[in-house]
């Protein structure tokens, strides 16, 4: 007998990080951030984190990340500019031009989750609902929508081994 395929949607799999202010919360202190140009897309990796003071910090340094959380750049989706948090940055800030998804431990495999993210039919579930000519992007409630494939951990984690 044939088991049914399990589905389910990136939101329900992960969890949200937590925001903050870094002018208001560390001022004097420098910290690590992640803005949309730090991820290689080729390589779908975090390449250049900037250090900034904390008061110095841009705007849009909203987002603090841990090890293995999976950033997804909602601005431009077609170029799929897609990492995973190294243990190097945990603790760092990310920009809000990231989606941030931060796995279930007892659901999702970090790297499964981020292959799937890299995954063409991602790509394409996000481009087809893009915004904006200009400026093309998604919001995060478009990429917790998404659907993915959900095996059990075991299976999971022997796929994201293969990739």
């Amino acid at each position: 007998m044939s088991r049914a395929r399990q589905v389910a949607t990136v939101g329900h799999v992960t969890d949200r990080p937590a925001s903050w202010d870094p002018a208001r919360g560390a001022p004097t202190t420098e910290i690590q951030y992640i803005d949309l140009s730090a991820v290689d897309r080729d390589l779908k990796a975090i390449e250049s984190v900037t250090c900034v003071l904390g008061a110095k910090a841009p705007s849009r340094a909203r987002q603090l990340v841990k090890e293995n959380d999976v950033l997804v750049a909602t601005v431009r989706p077609k170029l799929n500019a897609v990492g995973i948090v190294p243990k190097c940055y945990d603790g760092a800030t990310a920009s809000t031009g990231f989606c941030v998804l931060r796995p279930k431990a007892d659901l999702v495999c970090p790297r499964y989750l981020y292959h799937f993210a890299r995954s063409t039919a991602f790509v394409s579930y996000l481009v087809a609902r893009t915004t904006g000519a200009n400026y093309p992007a998604v919001s995060d409630g478009t990429v917790r929508e998404s659907r993915l494939p959900l095996p059990p951990l075991p299976e999971q984690r022997r796929i994201a081994a293969m990739l």
